[in-house]
């Protein structure tokens, strides 16, 4: 794409920690239909930093280095500067299957299934080592986006590895969340849905998940998630809200451990995988419940700078 020329949809790679995958996830975006259409930000905070050593290898990037430490603010910081009409979250732990690109052109179109829709997300396919935790980890992350999924407006929730939102939803809707916490997927939906926004499942909107996770490294980012996550959804909710969540704070733990157990038991394809990867998945709801009762009765502590 020449620089004058506008992009119709801007994809958003951020790195704090550089994965193996990196590669990879960037040469399957490069092979797609219609990259010529596409923008690709790489938000990097890495500690070296990646324009020298990845400038020759991909010279389309366009690198950001904002001075974020956490994968919210990196995110967010690419999103404001995103030419596209249209800016996709894509991890660099996941490569795009073929037919991405126009799928999320076609699906967000004026005559796509997507055309009213604020953002429209889909499949995330089980990749990497068939280990109990990265297993675990996958299910407890994205086991609700391993197809079969239903097409379609959903009230659930999209995936943040495989998302895609009209660009005046972020920045207009989303504006303050954006500035105070960066990309933040659960308040972004939140406020779309609360302004009447619809939030679209689609089936080929595809990439594989090619991460490994070491079982305690990502037990230990879930609780402090947890734990952001459970103070921050305080601080915005109405004074009887907060009280039901300080209450309730201790039932956290056992009631995200039977949502993921039944939800696995339901699919398919994710009830295959339990014999191997059910007390991995506990274990991850364990700590990230006990994360989340903390942020309601004690605040975020240091964990917002940790989760990610």
């Amino acid at each position: 794409m020449s620089d004058t020329s506008r992009p119709r949809l801007s994809v958003v790679v951020a790195v704090h920690e550089v994965p193996d995958s990196l590669g990879t996830s960037l040469g399957a975006l490069e092979a797609q239909d219609d990259f010529d259409q596409v923008e690709v930000i790489l938000s990097d905070g890495s500690p070296s930093g990646l324009e020298t050593t990845l400038r020759d290898l991909f010279p389309w990037l366009r690198f950001l280095s904002p001075e974020g430490t956490t994968l919210p603010v990196l995110k967010g910081e690419a999103i404001q500067v995103a030419r596209g009409d249209l800016v996709a979250i894509l991890d660099p732990y996941d490569a795009p299957e073929p037919g991405w690109i126009r799928t999320i052109l076609e699906g967000m179109g004026p005559n796509g299934p997507a055309a009213e829709a604020s953002g429209m997300g889909g499949v995330v396919l089980v990749g990497g080592m068939a280990t109990a935790g990265n297993l675990g980890g996958y299910l407890f992350e994205y086991g609700a986006f391993n197809p079969p999924v239903r097409a379609g407006a959903t009230e659930g929730d999209l995936p943040g590895n495989n998302v895609v939102y009209r660009r005046e939803v972020l920045l207009e809707q989303c504006a303050d969340v954006l500035a105070e916490e960066g990309f933040n997927k659960p308040f972004f939906h939140a406020r779309i849905r609360s302004d009447g926004g619809i939030l679209v499942i689609h089936p080929g909107m595809r990439v594989r998940h090619l991460t490994h996770y070491r079982f305690s490294a990502f037990a230990v980012r879930r609780f402090h998630y947890g734990r952001c996550f459970g103070a921050t959804r305080k601080l915005r909710s109405r004074r009887s809200k907060r009280l039901f969540y300080i209450v309730f704070a201790p039932t956290v733990p056992l009631l995200l451990m039977g949502r993921h157990a039944r939800r696995a038991l339901a699919h398919p394809r994710n009830r295959r995988l339990l014999p191997r990867a059910g007390l991995a998945l506990m274990g991850v709801c364990l700590y990230w419940g006990v994360g989340e009762w903390l942020g309601y009765w004690f605040g975020k502590g240091s964990s917002c700078r940790f989760f990610y």
